[in-house]
């Protein structure tokens, strides 16, 4: 019960945070601009999400059933809490080569962490997307910055995911968080008392 009131603390946080940075563009729009920048402001906005709406809901769609076709045993086997190191190894070289943007990458780490996946490989998986991507290596960069600069920097980022891994998992620890999503900890737990709105909340 404990654990699931800080994770939930912890998404308020987040959610509080992302409501206060809108809210201070809004009005720092306002001071600069007025309506006129505002409305231009919101104009971009809706832009934005015309292009990547459906992209969005295809990940979140993608996701959905990543998690209801892959076994939670089985996540928990290779990336859970007692996977360890060869869970961290797994997820940091595994990512290396998958494609598709961060519409459909995301969505599809989120579901794995929500099947029970541990905070240590996930924090692998998102790192290892972010800078050993093959695919981002051998048609983009090689072409444009050459083998040579290209390599100096892919072949030293190859121990950088574990070490994200590790410490990151490192500081769940000593912060006494949850190593595991409220999902994964709830599923864990069936005897939980399903009557606590915070239980309940955090499983939506």
């Amino acid at each position: 019960m404990k654990k699931n009131e800080e994770n939930k603390r912890g998404f308020d946080i987040s959610l509080f945070i992302l409501i206060a940075l809108v809210l201070a563009a809004f009005a720092l729009s306002l001071w600069k601009g007025g309506w006129q920048l505002t409305f231009l402001s919101l104009t971009k906005a809706g832009g934005l999400f015309e292009i990547i709406w459906f992209r969005l809901l295809l990940g979140f769609i993608l996701g959905g059933f990543i998690q209801v076709l892959i076994p939670k045993s089985l996540v928990s086997k290779w990336l859970g809490s007692g996977s360890g190191l060869k869970g961290i190894l797994i997820a940091s070289y595994v990512s290396m080569f998958a494609t598709g943007g961060p519409f459909i990458w995301l969505p599809i780490v989120a579901s794995i962490y929500r099947s029970g996946a541990d905070i240590g490989p996930v924090l692998s998986l998102i790192t290892a997307r972010g800078i050993l991507s093959i695919q981002m290596l051998v048609i983009w960069q090689i072409p444009f910055f050459g083998a040579e600069l290209s390599l100096s920097r892919y072949i030293p980022c190859l121990l950088v995911p574990p070490i994200v891994g590790l410490l990151g998992r490192a500081t769940f620890r000593i912060f006494g968080w949850s190593s595991l999503s409220p999902e994964a900890v709830k599923s864990s737990n069936p005897e939980m008392d399903h009557k606590s709105p915070l239980v309940t909340r955090g499983g939506d």
